[in-house]
C-alpha cells in the first residue's frame, strides 16, 4: 500500500509545475479564436499572481511583448486566455503568426504553486446547425465556438461602421462582449429556410471615464420591431449608469451574477427564414445606439443552446474574476451596538461615532432616525451614513475580486427579504469654530419591522483651539463625468463640482487637484479664472493644475503655451492670489512613458518664469529631473522616508505626498513626521466605465464620491477615505496645538519628543502601524487639554 501511494505521489509531482515554457513549435494552428487554458493549484495560504509573458520577437523587452497577470486565490484554478487578447502594456497586438514562446509562471517564488497543465487549442463551433458570430475588429479576441464577424464580412452595411475593442485597456475581458461594431444600418444573417431564435448582445462596455449612452434604440428583424428603446438622459442615468448602485452584495455573489450576466442588455427573439438572409435594421439617435458584439441564431427546435452558452460564461467569469473568501457574515440577530458612542472634539473640526447594525431577519426597509447631539439650547449639526457591501478588486490592477463595505451612502436603506449582511452606521458631527465646551448627548435610532433600536453616544466639546493647517491635504478631483454627456444636463455637472469642494472644505480638507479647464481660448480661460477664485473663496490653501499644461502644449506647442501660462500668473499676481503648481511630466520613468516636460520646462522657464511647475515621480530614476521642478509628488516608489522626504527638499523644492494607502496616516501623524509639504489623494471622481463594475478597466474605479442622480444631494455617496483623510487633519491640528503648548508646558513638550521619537519615519515601518494606534497618539495630546 505504502508502494502504492509513493508511486501515486510520485506520479502526481512529476505533472505539477511551477513554470511552463511553450515553444513555437506550440503555437502552429494558432489563430484569433485560440486559447491557452491553464490549470493548476495554489496550495499555499495566501494568494499568488500568476503571470503569463508571450514574445512575438527574439529577447524583447517589457514594453514589446505580452505580460499578463492573474491573481489566483488559494485553491485550484483553471483560466483560458484568448490569444487574440496578447498585448504589450500600451495595447498593441502581438503578431500571432510570429509567436517565439510563452512562459507561464508565479510572480513570485511560490513553491506551493503548481501548475497542472496548460493547453493550446482552437474550439469547435457550439452545437450542429447553430450560427454565432462574434464582432469586432480584425484579430480581436472571439469567444470559443463563435466565428469572427468584422466590418470586411459582407454582412453589414452602415455609413459609421467603426470596429471597437475596449479589451486593450483591461486586465481581464470577456472575448464575447468586450468588443463589437458600432453604426450597424443592417446586417444580413444567411440562415437556412425555418424558424430561429436570435439572440443580440448590444452593450458597449466603454472604458476609461466613458460609458456610451445611446437614449433612442429601435432594431427591425426582417421589418418587425423586435426592440425599442426611448428614454430620457436622466432615465438612461437612473436605470443604466446607476444601476449597480443598488446592487445587493453577500458571501453568494459572484462576478458573473453582478458584472458578466447583464440579461437586460441583450434581446432574445423570433423570426422566421425564407432562405434568404434574415434581414436586421438597426437605429436609433447615434451610432453607439447601432452597436452589436455578439449574435446568436439558434433553430428553435434546439433552443437550449443559449442556456449552455449562458452556464459556459458564468463558468468563464467566475474562473477569471474570482471572489476571494468572506471575511464577515450575518449573524441572523437584530442588534443595534455602538462601536465609538463617546468622543471628544474640539471646536472647527468633525467627529465620528461608528455603531454596528445587523437587521438579520427582519423584513422591510429600516428607518434611520438621529438626534442631533445638544447642551441644553445648543445643538450640533449631524448627519449619518450607512455601509454598502460592495465587490471591488483585491488591489488597484486584481484580477480577484474581494468585498468590503468601504461605500457609506446617505439615506434610506434598502428592503430586505431575507438575511441582511452587517452594516456600519457612521455619524458626522460637525464642531462649528466657537461652539462652547461641554458634554453634548444625542441617539440614533433605527426603526424596523415594529421595533426600535437606540443606541445613544456623546461628545465632549473640548476648551481647546486647534491651530490651522497651513499644509494642502486634500484629493484629485474631477466633474461627474454622466451629466457632461448630455447637452441638457451639462451645467449640473459644474453644481455637483461645487457641491463636492465645499463639502471637502466642510471636512477640513485644505488643497485640491481640480478640473481647471485646458485655457485654449477665451471662454476656458474665463472658466479657469473663474475656477481660481473659487477656490480662493472656499478657502483651498494650495491647488494643482494637473491636466491643462500638457493638454495646452499638445494643442498649441509648448512655446504657446507657455505664453498662455505667463498670462494666468501675471492675472493672479495682480488679484494677490497665489497661482496653482503646473504639473507637467507625469511618472516619467515609467516603461514607454513619453512625456513632454523637458521641453515644456525649457519654454515655461523662459516664458512664464513665475509658473511653479510640477512633476509626479514614481521612481528612483526619477531624482534626475529633480531641477526641473518647484513640487513635486512622491509615493513610496519613488522613496518618502523622513530622510528621503528632506533630500528631495533641497534648493527649496516642495514635496506632497500622493496616492499612498493608510490615508489618515499619509495626511496625519506620518505627514508631520516626514515633514512633507502636502498629501493628495487619487481620485475623487475617476469611474473607468461603469461606476460600479469594478472590472471594466485596466484598474478599478477610484472615487471617494460616488455618482447619484441629483448634482447635490444633501449627503453625498462618499468612500471611507474620505473620512479617513479627514481624520488625519485633525490629528495632524492636534500635533500643531500640542507644539504650540510645548513652547511654555514641560508635560507638552515631554509628549512632543515621545512622539517624534514614537511615530514611524520610513513608511513602511508606519503601514504596520495599527489604525487604532493613532486614536491612542492623538488622546495622549487630547488629555493634556483637559
Amino acid at each position: 500500500m505504502r508502494l502504492l501511494l509513493t508511486i501515486f505521489l510520485l506520479t502526481i509531482s512529476m505533472q505539477l509545475h511551477a513554470e511552463v515554457r511553450l515553444n513555437k513549435s506550440d503555437f502552429v494552428d494558432v489563430q484569433e479564436t485560440t486559447l491557452l487554458e491553464v490549470k493548476g493549484n495554489n496550495f499555499s495560504n495566501k494568494n499568488v499572481i500568476l503571470v503569463i509573458r508571450a514574445d512575438d520577437s527574439i529577447n524583447p523587452g517589457y514594453a514589446d511583448r505580452a505580460n499578463i497577470e492573474r491573481v489566483i486565490p488559494p485553491g485550484e484554478f483553471e483560466l483560458q486566455v484568448p490569444f487574440a487578447s496578447l498585448r504589450t502594456p500600451h495595447g498593441k497586438q502581438l503578431s500571432l503568426n510570429k509567436l517565439e514562446q510563452m512562459i507561464i509562471f508565479p510572480g513570485s517564488n511560490e513553491s506551493r504553486f503548481m501548475i497542472s497543465s496548460s493547453q493550446v487549442y482552437t474550439p469547435k463551433p457550439l452545437a450542429k446547425g447553430v450560427y454565432a458570430w462574434d464582432l469586432g475588429p480584425q484579430g480581436s479576441a472571439i469567444w470559443p465556438g463563435f466565428k469572427p464577424l468584422t466590418i470586411e464580412s459582407g454582412l453589414l452595411s452602415g455609413k459609421a461602421l467603426r470596429p471597437i475593442d475596449r479589451s486593450a485597456r483591461m486586465q481581464v475581458a470577456d472575448p464575447l462582449t468586450i468588443d463589437g461594431i458600432r453604426g450597424i444600418d443592417y446586417a444580413s444573417l444567411p440562415l437556412p429556410e425555418g424558424e430561429w431564435q436570435i439572440t443580440l448582445w448590444l452593450r458597449d462596455s466603454g472604458e476609461w471615464e466613458f460609458l456610451p449612452h445611446p437614449l433612442k434604440r429601435e432594431i427591425l428583424a426582417n421589418g418587425k420591431r423586435v426592440h425599442l428603446q426611448n428614454l430620457t438622459p436622466s432615465q438612461w442615468i437612473s436605470r443604466v449608469y446607476l444601476q449597480g448602485k443598488e446592487h445587493t452584495v453577500t458571501p453568494k455573489s459572484t462576478s458573473w451574477s453582478h458584472f458578466g450576466k447583464r440579461e437586460d442588455h441583450r434581446i432574445t427573439f423570433s423570426v422566421t427564414s425564407d432562405g434568404t438572409p434574415v434581414e436586421l435594421a438597426l437605429s436609433g439617435d447615434n451610432v453607439d445606439a447601432q452597436f452589436v458584439s455578439g449574435i446568436l441564431a439558434v433553430p428553435t427546435s434546439n433552443p437550449l443552446v443559449l442556456d449552455m452558452l449562458t452556464r459556459q460564461r458564468q463558468t468563464w467569469w467566475e474562473k477569471n474574476w474570482p471572489v476571494s473568501a468572506w471575511t464577515a457574515w450575518p449573524t441572523g440577530q437584530t442588534k443595534l451596538k455602538a462601536a465609538h458612542a463617546e468622543g471628544k472634539a474640539a471646536a472647527g473640526t468633525s467627529a465620528f461615532m461608528t455603531f454596528m447594525f445587523e437587521q438579520g431577519n427582519a423584513k422591510g426597509s429600516p428607518l434611520v432616525m438621529l438626534e442631533q447631539p445638544s447642551n441644553n439650547s445648543i445643538r450640533l449639526p449631524a448627519s449619518y451614513h450607512w455601509s454598502q457591501w460592495q465587490l471591488t478588486r483585491s488591489h488597484l490592477a486584481s484580477s480577484l475580486l474581494k468585498a468590503d463595505d468601504k461605500r457609506l451612502r446617505h439615506g434610506i436603506m434598502p428592503e430586505n427579504n431575507g438575511v441582511a449582511m452587517p452594516r456600519r452606521v457612521i455619524v458626522r458631527i460637525d464642531v462649528p469654530e466657537g461652539t462652547p465646551a461641554g458634554h453634548y448627548q444625542g441617539q440614533l435610532t433605527i426603526m424596523l419591522s415594529g421595533r426600535k433600536l437606540n443606541a445613544p453616544f456623546s461628545l465632549d466639546v473640548l476648551d481647546a483651539k486647534l491651530p490651522p493647517l497651513h499644509k494642502p491635504v486634500g484629493v484629485y478631483l474631477e466633474k461627474p463625468v454622466h451629466f457632461g454627456w448630455f447637452p441638457e444636463l451639462a451645467a449640473l455637472a459644474d453644481e455637483a463640482m461645487l457641491c463636492d469642494l465645499t463639502f471637502m472644505r466642510k471636512l477640513g480638507l485644505t488643497g485640491v487637484s481640480p478640473p481647471y479647464p485646458t485655457p485654449s481660448n477665451e471662454d476656458q480661460l474665463s472658466d479657469f479664472e473663474s475656477m481660481s477664485h473659487t477656490l480662493h473663496q472656499l478657502g483651498y490653501i494650495e491647488s494643482m493644475a494637473y491636466a491643462p499644461a500638457k493638454r495646452l502644449s499638445q494643442a498649441i506647442g509648448t512655446s504657446s503655451a507657455a505664453s498662455v501660462v505667463a498670462d494666468i500668473e501675471s492675472n493672479h499676481k495682480q488679484r494677490l492670489q497665489h497661482g496653482p503648481y503646473w504639473s507637467i511630466a507625469d511618472e516619467p520613468s515609467n516603461p514607454g512613458n513619453v512625456d513632454l516636460f523637458k521641453e515644456m520646462h525649457r519654454h515655461f522657464s523662459l516664458t512664464a518664469p513665475d509658473a511653479k511647475l510640477a512633476g509626479h515621480l514614481n521612481h528612483k530614476e526619477d531624482r534626475e529631473y529633480l531641477d526641473m521642478f518647484d513640487l513635486v509628488l512622491v509615493n513610496d516608489g519613488f522613496g518618502i522616508d523622513k530622510n528621503e522626504v528632506t533630500d528631495t527638499q533641497r534648493n527649496d523644492r516642495k514635496v506632497w505626498l500622493y496616492n499612498l494607502p493608510f490615508p489618515r496616516a499619509a495626511s496625519g501623524f506620518y505627514l508631520w513626521q516626514s515633514d512633507a509639504d502636502g498629501f493628495l489623494k487619487w481620485h475623487g471622481r475617476m469611474p473607468t466605465a461603469d461606476p460600479y463594475d469594478p472590472t471594466d478597466g485596466r484598474e478599478f474605479d477610484v472615487q471617494f464620491f460616488y455618482p447619484t442622480e441629483l448634482p447635490c444631494p444633501n449627503e453625498p455617496d462618499i468612500h471611507t477615505d474620505l473620512y479617513e483623510i479627514a481624520q488625519g487633519i485633525v490629528d495632524y491640528r492636534w500635533v500643531l496645538w500640542l507644539e504650540a503648548q510645548a513652547e511654555q508646558r514641560p508635560d507638552a513638550r515631554q509628549l512632543l519628543k515621545e512622539l517624534r521619537q514614537t511615530v514611524p519615519e520610513s513608511w513602511d515601518a508606519m503601514l504596520a502601524v495599527p489604525p487604532s494606534t493613532l486614536d491612542v497618539w492623538r488622546n495622549r495630546i487630547i488629555n493634556l487639554s483637559q
